[in-house]
């Protein structure tokens, strides 16, 4: 007898971890979709992933702090939702697969001559005299990765600059630049869709400028058996890069539709009856945070209850690998919850490693920490999967490889307060 409730138990626990994987790939594939346009203020992506968190989090009857889940905020951003083209040679490249467009670029329509600027050695503006008497108004500038900063500063006064990207370099966009508009374009472009014998480039892109975006941040919780006035707080935020014109749009599989599944799945488990926990858990997915960190920087300043009550708070961004363990930023810091959850992992044998770091300003957990909550942002390590603000972070090739055992460590860490 004892020995089939033994193998009733296993096939139990097996079935109960396959659907968390299950759920986990369902909320992935349905963020990091097409019809979400890459979860970022173009066409209103983000607006579309909040409406599908907010209605799982009704169907797993996780509570409203309020009479609802949102938290509204604005923000500034450049956006470019219209076609946008780059032609060299008469061949139309595509937007994130063979350039890319800097956040901060303005509007620009015609064609273009180059000058090149390509002399393989650090960039000190007095080495480059020739350019001092040439008027680049009307000109692009093609260079390379060392003179990258000519990205950030029109040091010549030209009407755009170009950095070659090698073959072997990933084209990876970010829009934190993206709060106000520069008066020049900076292009990514692969080196090999430029020859050295170009000399025009013909451009026709259109930005949006947004000043006052209004966007959400999702917030539910389950309330506590023992202590429901203290909580455990896990976070991710579940925005992306958005669209680069018509078509191209980043899917933001790992960054981070991984960590917005794992905060839905947590919210899913202890809504259950039987899952109860002794402190209530908050569940928040920001938005904004590839922007600045917008959401819970907003949050902090416009808490749903004391911050004061946040026992510790846990914020997950890219947690689709796990070959090599996981890395807990700030684990240097709170050293008593970090020993806590190796102490869990050592007994259950969930990871191959728990990697310890200090302060870093890198997510969604440092605005609670500057005010002195006791928080931590984990990220899964493996070479299994290297996608990062690229086209191709795609929820097919996600491999999850440590999910469920992350996801039982969490849970396991949270029920031992």
């Amino acid at each position: 007898m004892n020995k089939l409730l033994i193998v009733i138990f296993f096939v139990f626990s097996i079935f109960s971890f396959s659907q968390d994987l299950s759920y986990a790939r369902y909320v992935i594939n349905e963020l990091s979709s097409p019809s979400m346009r890459g979860r970022g203020y173009a066409g209103k992506g983000d607006h579309k992933a909040e409406k599908f968190i907010r209605g799982e989090f009704k169907k797993y009857d996780v509570k409203p702090f309020k009479n609802d889940y949102l938290q509204t905020l604005s923000l500034s951003i450049n956006t470019f939702p219209h076609k946008i083209h780059l032609r060299i040679n008469n061949e139309e490249l595509q937007p994130g697969k063979d350039y890319l467009v800097s956040s901060s670029s303005p509007a620009i329509k015609g064609t273009f001559n180059v000058v090149w600027l390509l002399n393989d050695s650090l960039f000190e503006k007095e080495k480059d005299k020739r350019f001092e008497d040439m008027d680049l108004s009307d000109k692009f500038i093609i260079t390379d990765k060392y003179h990258k900063e000519l990205k950030k500063e029109n040091l010549f006064g030209s009407k755009g600059v170009i950095i070659l990207k090698g073959e072997d370099e990933k084209l990876w966009w970010h829009v934190s630049n993206g709060n106000k508009v520069l008066g020049f374009v900076a292009l990514d472009v692969k080196k090999g869709k430029i020859s050295p014998e170009v000399k025009q480039v013909n451009l026709n892109i259109r930005n949006k400028f947004i000043k006052e975006y209004k966007t959400r941040n999702v917030i539910g919780y389950v309330k506590g058996k023992t202590e429901p006035d203290t909580f455990i707080v896990f976070t991710a935020h579940y925005d992306h890069l958005g669209m680069m014109g018509k078509r191209s749009y980043f899917p933001g599989a790992n960054d981070n539709a991984s960590g917005t599944a794992m905060v839905m799945n947590l919210a899913r488990y202890f809504s259950k009856p039987e899952n109860q926990p002794g402190y209530s858990v908050a569940f928040m997915l920001f938005t904004g945070e590839e922007a600045g960190l917008y959401g819970s920087r907003y949050y902090v300043d416009h808490p749903l209850f004391p911050l004061s009550n946040i026992r510790f708070l846990i914020n997950l961004d890219m947690v689709g690998t796990g070959s090599d363990g996981i890395t807990i930023v700030n684990g240097k810091i709170f050293k008593r919850e970090f020993d806590r959850m190796c102490k869990i992992n050592e007994k259950n044998g969930y990871l191959n490693e728990i990697k310890k770091r200090g302060e870093a300003c890198n997510s969604d957990h440092c605005p609670f920490y500057k005010k002195d909550i006791p928080a931590v942002f984990i990220y899964t390590r493996g070479k299994e999967y290297s996608e990062y603000h690229t086209i191709n972070d795609v929820a097919k090739d996600l491999p999850l490889t440590e999910y469920k055992d992350l996801f039982l460590l969490l849970v396991d860490f949270a029920e031992s307060f």
